[in-house]
């Protein structure tokens, strides 16, 4: 989970830089937003603080909701990857519902690797879930 997350972290940040050329007034705004969520990712991890990250998912994905839509436009497809983290979070702190919704949120917002679903022992609690198994048929 832990290059998961960095992995989004890091795209997060380059997909706003990247962009930031095309809208720089809403882009600046949103990168201003997410530097102090990448510094508490960055000390919940060296934690292995697991509350603290779906405190940070938790964050950006209000973040995200409050971004005009030029942002969430370029933004969204890795929201999926925010939701997908959740989804492993709680599922790994016993919250099985809660797990099964933010993988449906997940599914909902782009994330499409199967193979990396299917073998992250993450989401072992939840795979027999009739929710989740129809969830996972629609990135098969």
């Amino acid at each position: 989970m832990k290059k998961l997350i960095v992995a989004l972290l890091a795209t997060l940040l380059s997909a706003a830089a990247v962009s930031q050329a095309q809208e720089p007034d809403d882009m600046t705004r949103f990168i201003e937003q997410l530097e102090p969520l990448n510094e508490r990712m960055i000390n919940a991890i060296n934690l292995d603080n697991r509350e603290e990250l779906e405190s940070v998912c938790m964050a950006m994905i209000v973040l995200y909701e409050q971004q005009p839509g030029n942002v969430k436009e370029i933004i969204r497809p890795m929201m999926g990857m925010v939701w997908y983290n959740v989804a492993c979070l709680r599922t790994l702190r016993g919250d099985t519902d809660g797990g099964v919704d933010a993988f449906i949120n997940a599914v909902n917002n782009g994330w499409d690797n199967y193979t990396h679903t299917m073998n992250d022992s993450d989401l072992d609690a939840i795979r027999n879930n009739p929710r989740f198994q129809e969830a996972l048929k629609r990135i098969e």
